[in-house]
């Protein structure tokens, strides 16, 4: 894996690595899942949905596509274009000639990590999916829930780090 100047991973092979697990998952749903499986749980945990492996899938490579796929191509073609249609903090100064090309750099970083952290949480949902149809009568247990949540509180914490913090104009920079 590479590593950022601060010996941290970098974006890019998180979204990666969450691409290989991703169409692993893929496949070892499609591999171990009945013909005939609970596709939809209530709060409960109990299935409310029905349906077949191929169908499940289907829709999984679908939502896999879309959005771990497009959310880095669509964030790619906005950034790349004038920005005048972004809403992002402290646009004046983002937008800038000798911020653009830092700006994109980061924004395309943070998609790849919201892209990556999405990817997993499909990943897992698929690993639960198999777990859960795999019972004599299917559930799923609140660890789906608990890493639902997680997942949650982390995308809405590091939204907040970026509105709030990534985004904000340098102290160096203040009032020029």
């Amino acid at each position: 894996m590479r590593r950022d100047e601060r010996g941290g991973v970098t974006a890019t092979s998180l979204y990666g690595l969450a691409i290989i697990v991703r169409v692993a998952t893929i496949a070892y749903a499609a591999m171990r899942l009945p013909e005939q499986i609970a596709t939809h749980f209530g709060a409960s945990g109990r299935p409310d949905g029905w349906g077949t492996r191929a169908g499940y899938v289907a829709v999984d490579i679908a939502i896999s596509a879309l959005v771990v796929l497009g959310i880095p191509m669509l964030t790619a073609a906005l950034v790349s274009g004038s920005g005048k249609g972004l809403n992002i903090p402290h646009k004046d100064y983002w937008l800038r000639p000798e911020n653009r090309d830092r700006f994109r750099s980061r924004m395309m970083a943070d998609m790849f990590v919201i892209s990556a952290a999405t990817g997993g949480l499909l990943s897992w949902v698929d690993v639960e999916l198999v777990r859960a149809n795999a019972m004599s009568e299917p559930s799923l247990g609140a660890d789906t829930w608990i890493a639902t949540g997680l997942f949650i509180a982390a995308t809405l914490g590091y939204s907040i780090w970026m509105a709030t913090g990534r985004y904000a104009v340098p102290a160096e920079a203040r009032g020029r």
